[in-house]
């Protein structure tokens, strides 16, 4: 590391350097360091002019020297700050003997073939400038580089309008880099140990992930991952579903194909719905009597940021079941809505939006014995539960279809639907029949949290 003084110490040392290349190549140049602002500004006439311009933060360096102090607010390390510098090398003289160029041409064969400020050149340069001495850039652990910079034209005209009405000039960019600078003070030693403190804690055990179909009762498991079929582009026919019952999700009309989207979510694909019309017809799974279902659990791992009322997976509300996110006034909530034998349906909702473009993990439980008849998680956190229909299964007896994607009213395979289309994205959905234990449902939580991080 070097003290304030290692920025003016690399460019008189690239002064010095340059002065010797210069001059072997045109007589009478010299090497300055000043602001190229015209024929006052003590620019040569015959030479180089190198202007530091800027510094910036180097992204390689610029954690390094964290932490720097201690939990009591004594200093550990000297925090030092990483800076690439920037040159604009500017060139003069007689243009009828072209002298800036050869002057360019043998500045940059000499930053090509040595890009380096060797220790001994820093040395010298501070031996030779009194207000350098105590620099300390010469001991620094990184040396420092120059490469030169490609501006494009119109980067080189913004550069050069900083320079207020001063015509342009032959000219080259080159970075300078790595500079490390570090703050004054003395880190202090730590406290040796004075007296051992033993605390013993005991273990826990968090919960082994479990894959869907290691868990009994799946009834319906899509993944973004696995047998879907889509068109080149990128439109999706068929969702094959991977719980083994063959309760695929199909799309038969070409247009209203939800998209497979490449990377989407820890490296893995989803479906991207369009909100307009897009939805999976659910083939081979129906319900047709009253009180059918006395448990059932539902993940679902999504994102949106639509605040229109949504659906992730229905078997219509009014007659079993929906799970999807809420429209209008308190839009943007996950929403598990269930219809009892008797009486009308109930509406659980979480206590805020989730509409904000975040992958959300969302396990939606009924247990028709349960103190707490339907739950509602969040990311693995319990957001809401209710007693809605104690003593109820659910189910009023109508035939219902199901759909990804859509309000089912359906009472045949891909029959009518009642809009709420999802406009998001979704990347896995997993359904049993039967309500999971604390211990199953944090199982499969963990698998989730695995597999998409």
């Amino acid at each position: 590391m070097s003290n304030h003084l290692a920025i003016a110490t690399v460019t008189a040392a690239l002064m010095r350097y340059l002065q010797s290349v210069v001059g072997a190549a045109v007589g009478n140049a010299v090497v300055t360091a000043v602001r190229p602002d015209g024929p006052n500004s003590g620019a040569p006439a015959t030479g180089v002019n190198i202007f530091l311009y800027q510094a910036t933060p180097n992204a390689a360096w610029r954690n390094q020297d964290l932490p720097t102090r201690r939990p009591d607010g004594s200093l550990a390390q000297r925090p030092q700050i990483a800076l690439d510098l920037h040159y604009l090398l500017t060139f003069y003289g007689d243009e009828a003997l072209l002298e800036p160029q050869r002057i360019l041409g043998s500045t940059v064969a000499a930053l090509h073939a040595r890009p380096v400020l060797t220790r001994e050149e820093i040395r010298s340069a501070v031996a030779a400038l009194p207000f350098l001495s105590g620099s300390d850039l010469a001991d620094e652990i990184e040396t420092v580089k120059f490469t030169p910079q490609p501006l494009t034209l119109e980067e080189l005209s913004k550069l050069w309008s900083v320079l207020f009405q001063t015509p342009y000039v032959l000219s080259m960019a080159y970075d300078a880099s790595v500079v490390l600078i570090a703050a004054d003070g003395q880190p202090s030693m730590a406290q040796p140990v004075r007296r051992p403190a033993i605390q013993v804690f005991p273990s826990v055990v968090g919960p082994s992930p479990a894959a869907p179909d290691a868990l009994p009762d799946l009834q319906l498991w899509l993944r973004g991952d696995a047998d879907v079929e889509y068109a080149p582009s990128g439109a999706v026919s068929a969702w094959r579903d991977q719980s083994g019952a063959a309760h695929h999700a199909v799309q038969p009309t070409t247009n209203r194909r939800p998209l497979l989207v490449r990377g989407a979510v820890g490296g893995k694909p989803a479906l991207r719905f369009d909100g307009v019309d897009d939805c999976l017809a659910v083939e081979q799974l129906n319900y047709a009597a009253a009180g059918v279902l006395d448990g059932l659990t539902l993940f679902a791992l999504w994102r949106s940021t639509s605040v229109q009322a949504q659906t992730l997976l229905s078997f219509d509300r009014s007659a079993y079941w929906e799970a999807g996110l809420t429209g209008g006034v308190g839009a943007g909530r996950a929403r598990w809505s269930t219809q009892p034998q008797v009486g009308a349906a109930h509406h659980l909702d979480s206590p805020g939006a989730l509409v904000d473009g975040r992958w959300r993990l969302t396990c939606m439980r009924f247990a028709a014995g349960a103190t707490a008849t339907k739950q509602l998680f969040i990311d693995g956190v319990l957001v809401a539960g209710a007693d809605a229909h104690p003593g109820q299964n659910l189910g009023n007896g109508a035939l219902r279809f199901g759909f990804v994607g859509a309000a089912s009213q359906a009472n045949a395979f891909n029959g009518a639907i009642a809009g709420d289309f999802l406009r998001g994205e979704l990347a896995e959905l997993v359904l049993y029949h039967r309500a999971l234990s604390d211990e199953e449902r944090d199982r499969v939580e963990q698998y989730f949290v695995e597999k998409y991080g």
